[in-house]
């Protein structure tokens, strides 16, 4: 079952640059979110102090903005037994390789009905704020290329 799905930016993985590529943390038995990228940090970041110091009690949007600060896109599955929906936390800005696998990911969230892109985020004194854009219903890849021209046209200015 997908889980979560890391966009890398920039930011190496094992001191390998992993920039445009994508990582999907799937999980057989219903797992937390957190546990998932907790586990997945603790193996893959071990050269990262910040991240290294995320424990499960975390928030989830904590640990997911954490990721974003370093340049990656992260996908949370947050789908429902009978809808599939999940949401994007995006980080300032993405690179051309991070860009074109982002929107490569239409293929694989085809079939979600409801599909949230959480971006601008700001975190203060531990609340969480963001712009959002939402798509939902047989469209809501849409809102994946409708982002990416929002993030294209506010850079032109």
């Amino acid at each position: 079952m997908l889980k979560m799905i890391i966009v890398h930016g920039p930011n190496p993985m094992d001191g390998v640059d992993m920039e445009g590529k994508c990582t999907f943390l799937t999980v057989e038995k219903e797992e937390q979110h957190i546990v998932t990228l907790i586990g997945f940090l603790k193996d893959h970041y071990k050269n990262d102090p910040n991240l290294q110091q995320l424990k499960y009690t975390h928030p989830i949007q904590t640990a997911s903005y954490v990721f974003t600060r370093l340049g990656d896109a992260v996908f949370l599955d947050t789908s429902k037994p009978n809808r599939k929906q999940g949401t994007f936390m995006m980080p300032e800005s993405m690179t051309e390789k991070q860009t074109q696998a982002f929107l490569s990911l239409k293929n694989t969230l085809h079939d979600y009905q409801d599909l949230r892109i959480d971006y601008d985020i700001i975190y203060d004194q531990g609340f969480f704020d963001a712009k959002t854009l939402q798509g939902q219903g047989l469209e809501a890849t849409k809102v994946l290329a409708t982002y990416v021209e929002k993030r294209a046209k506010n850079n032109q200015k």
